[in-house]
């Protein structure tokens, strides 16, 4: 039933289970999400005449935004919804999953599908279990700083192009694109596919991203954080990450360099600031000493 609707677009996240317009309330409904039947909508509409279950369904799904409707645990249409999903071309499908389970998951699945994205130049990894985003001029050194990362252990979820997207108000993920996915390319050696190189667990295809590591060529007249006290970010999509500089010169180990940034960040995450703690022992220290004169 339904089945030349299926090309219409699924715009937000939400679900709804219609029983309020059922009873006959339409204020403020929703109609552009998906419809959810469940069991206590459907006996609540077998209770009614067939007349009024096609004026109720057709008042729901005649209206330009309706998507689709779906029947949780295996429940069969009955006549009124097949006259009306067949008549109104709106696809109503069925699942034989629980209604409260199948909502969960599809809203999650949604909510990846439908997120808002931007695409941006630079490597994702997963060092330490923590989604750290590497960005920085071309040439500059990420893709060769991510083949040391993955000597060490750790993961590659894109290189050269990451997919950001926003989830929440405070939560990001990358990953890369589907045509370039467990590539690297590495200057004078070309592009290699790490998956086969390093094994199946040296790649994720998706992981939050929880540290911008930036990397830039050094200055020496440009003075850079030493101490670690100023809080630094970067800004995807309205959302806020924690981010440091790290400059780039002869005989870094940039991979080193990023692999230690990631575990203090980690830390930093469990509360732990090493500057914040040094900075209370020195003037502990200094109030002592006072005291003591």
């Amino acid at each position: 039933m339904g089945h030349t609707g299926l090309d219409k677009k699924i715009e937000t996240s939400d679900v709804n289970r219609p029983g309020l317009a059922f009873a006959g309330f339409f204020k403020n409904f929703p109609y552009e999400r998906i419809q959810i039947i469940g069991m206590s909508e459907y006996l609540y509409l077998e209770n009614l005449r067939y007349d009024d279950q096609i004026k109720v369904l057709y008042g729901i799904f005649s209206h330009k935004a309706a998507v689709c409707c779906i029947l949780t645990k295996g429940l069969n249409p009955n006549g009124a919804m097949v006259k009306i999903f067949s008549d109104l071309d709106v696809p109503l499908l069925r699942t034989e999953w629980g209604t409260s389970s199948f909502i969960g998951d599809l809203i999650y699945y949604l909510d990846r599908k439908l997120a808002p994205s931007i695409k941006i130049h630079g490597v994702m990894t997963s060092i330490y279990g923590l989604g750290v985003l590497i960005i920085g001029k071309s040439a500059i050194g990420k893709s060769e700083c991510a083949l040391e990362l993955l000597k060490r252990g750790h993961k590659l979820v894109a290189d050269d192009v990451v997919i950001v997207k926003k989830h929440s108000e405070c939560t990001l993920s990358g990953s890369g694109l589907e045509i370039t996915k467990h590539l690297i390319e590495v200057r004078g050696i070309g592009i290699i596919n790490v998956k086969d190189i390093f094994g199946i667990g040296s790649i994720l295809d998706e992981t939050y991203i929880e540290l911008v590591v930036k990397l830039e060529m050094w200055e020496l007249e440009k003075e850079y954080e030493r101490l670690g006290i100023n809080e630094y970010y970067s800004e995807f999509l309205g959302v806020r990450i924690p981010e440091i500089t790290i400059p780039v010169g002869p005989g870094r180990n940039l991979a080193v360099l990023v692999e230690t940034a990631s575990l203090n960040q980690r830390l930093k995450n469990k509360g732990r600031f090493t500057v914040r703690d040094l900075d209370y022992k020195l003037k502990k220290e200094i109030n002592n000493g006072s005291n003591k004169s």
